[in-house]
């Protein structure tokens, strides 16, 4: 097997735009609190892919608390997140997520 990208990782802003990461190409903001993220890499296939999401702040300000949801989409490069509120409700947060493939 070809050697591949072992980590990949961002850190997204409320608004969806990217406040920094490694082997992200895009993120866009698709109605009130879904994200997708498309990686420069394929997430399924050779690799296996697992990943890890938080709400957290992009630099130093404060964060709203709330929920996360992680997950694959159709597009072999794309994932979608979604984010809450802590009562469940659709709401936009700043998140990290880390993905780790073996």
């Amino acid at each position: 097997m070809a050697e591949f990208e072992k980590r990949l990782a961002c850190v997204i802003n409320a608004d969806g735009t990217i406040a920094r990461g490694y082997m992200i190409e895009r993120c866009e903001l698709q109605g009130e609190n879904r994200y997708v993220i498309t990686w420069k890499v394929a997430l399924q296939g050779e690799a296996k892919t697992n990943f890890a999401g938080t709400i957290g702040s992009s630099l130093d300000e404060a964060v709203a608390p709330g929920l996360i949801t992680v997950g694959l989409a159709k597009d072999p490069h794309q994932m979608q997140v979604h984010t809450y509120d802590p009562a469940g409700k659709p709401a936009k947060r700043p998140f990290h997520v880390a993905v780790f493939r073996d």
